[in-house]
């Protein structure tokens, strides 16, 4: 008799261990466990201070834990509430080049086909200085589309200044990303319309 194999889980993409952080000597959070699995969405979630960017930028190594460990076990993406856009770029040059400092260059018609889905393909050759706030955070958020792009990503209030239909358009990308097993964590202050569920990790000190 033959028997099949048990299937096991895949290992996580995200592991933190007893995280703690601070700042100018504040205590921002204590003791933050949390293993995240490939196709799991993750919502920070917490009050203005708690802390929310401050653990966004110690899962992508852009500074150190007080106490604790943070293994990230893949390559990631990170898209920041202000995400570093050059006004004297125009929108194409910015995501290819965008793309090409994380190691991912991308070619012009991979670039335009990822500005159609946020609408700025026809904007592709203006100037980011020309744009509008909105626009901007889709032209930063155009990078979601690219292909190649890593399987982890960080994305810190990816909602602000975005209209209804946009935020929709986000939300079925994110959706699709843990559908084919991807991962994402994410801060915003208002819900995202996602399909799939949502585990949230809630920062702040009772």
């Amino acid at each position: 008799m033959t028997t099949t194999p048990a299937l096991t889980a895949p290992p996580p993409v995200l592991i933190l261990q007893r995280v703690a952080q601070s700042r100018g000597g504040r205590p921002l959070f204590d003791g933050v466990d949390l293993a995240l699995h490939p196709g799991q969405l993750l919502w920070v979630q917490g009050a203005n201070g708690s802390g929310k960017t401050s653990l966004l930028r110690l899962i992508c190594g852009l500074s150190a834990p007080r106490a604790g460990r943070v293994h990230v076990a893949q390559a990631l993406l990170y898209i920041g509430h202000r995400p570093g856009l050059k006004d004297v770029l125009s929108v194409i040059e910015q995501l290819r080049s965008s793309a090409a400092l994380a190691g991912r260059p991308c070619s012009e018609g991979e670039a335009l086909a990822a500005l159609a889905p946020v609408g700025l393909d026809e904007a592709a050759g203006l100037r980011l200085a020309q744009l509008s706030e909105g626009q901007r955070r889709r032209a930063a958020l155009a990078q979601l589309w690219l292909p190649r792009a890593p399987r982890l990503w960080v994305l810190d209030e990816p909602l602000a200044a975005l209209d209804t239909a946009m935020a929709d358009r986000l939300a079925q990308r994110l959706d699709r990303h843990a559908d084919e097993g991807g991962s994402v964590v994410f801060t915003s202050h208002q819900a995202l319309p996602l399909k799939r569920p949502v585990r949230s990790l809630q920062l702040g000190w009772s």
